[in-house]
């Protein structure tokens, strides 16, 4: 069996080619370079940003959840014998906390927390079983007021992604509705990647 090569796939090489780039060719690769870099590097850096703030929002959302099953369910601190009126009229939030966590704000100014059990370990953290493991981008706060129908908690995640002492902040609200339900509102954003 004998094999071909086709002239036309395998072009001849011919003697003084020109192998190479011209200058204008190669400064309108380096400028493309350059532009596609600076818009991978600010995706990028966005891409980054956004994955921290998702801690937040998940946090916070935690935080409002537990904390409207926590006034739902109050009822079961009242003294017994009272009537269900009475008993939906004490309904309450956990206390608020005492510190934030972590306590100092610094801790989270462009850089991660590493928090440990005894950061979670008082109110209202534990009555929420609420903790994280991984390292925190933000300082987390809880704050409660009142009983039955006025009630009302708000939890908070405040952060300094950049490091400039600009703080992001994310709140949440957290209040008795009529019925003497607990109703969590929408999540309020400022300067959400900052």
């Amino acid at each position: 069996m004998t094999f071909r090569v086709v002239s036309s796939i395998v072009p001849s090489v011919r003697r003084g080619s020109r192998h190479g780039f011209s200058l204008i060719e190669v400064m309108n690769f380096v400028a493309l370079a350059a532009v596609l870099s600076a818009v991978g590097m600010y995706a990028l850096a966005r891409y980054v940003r956004h994955g921290k703030t998702a801690e937040a929002v998940e946090s916070v959302a935690r935080l409002g959840t537990r904390s409207a099953e926590y006034f739902d369910t109050s009822d079961a601190t009242q003294p017994a014998g009272a009537s269900q009126k009475d008993v939906h009229a004490m309904r309450h939030f956990p206390p608020s906390a005492r510190t934030p966590v972590p306590a100092e704000a610094i801790s989270v100014r462009g850089q991660r927390y590493q928090s440990n059990g005894a950061d979670w370990d008082g109110s209202p953290w534990k009555e929420l079983k609420f903790f994280l493991i991984q390292p925190q981008c933000y300082q987390y706060n809880l704050r409660s007021e009142g009983t039955g129908s006025s009630a009302k908690a708000v939890v908070t995640a405040e952060g300094d992604l950049d490091g400039d002492g600009h703080r992001s902040s994310y709140t949440l609200t957290i209040e008795a509705d009529p019925t003497l339900s607990a109703k969590v509102g929408k999540l309020e954003k400022q300067d959400a990647e900052e």
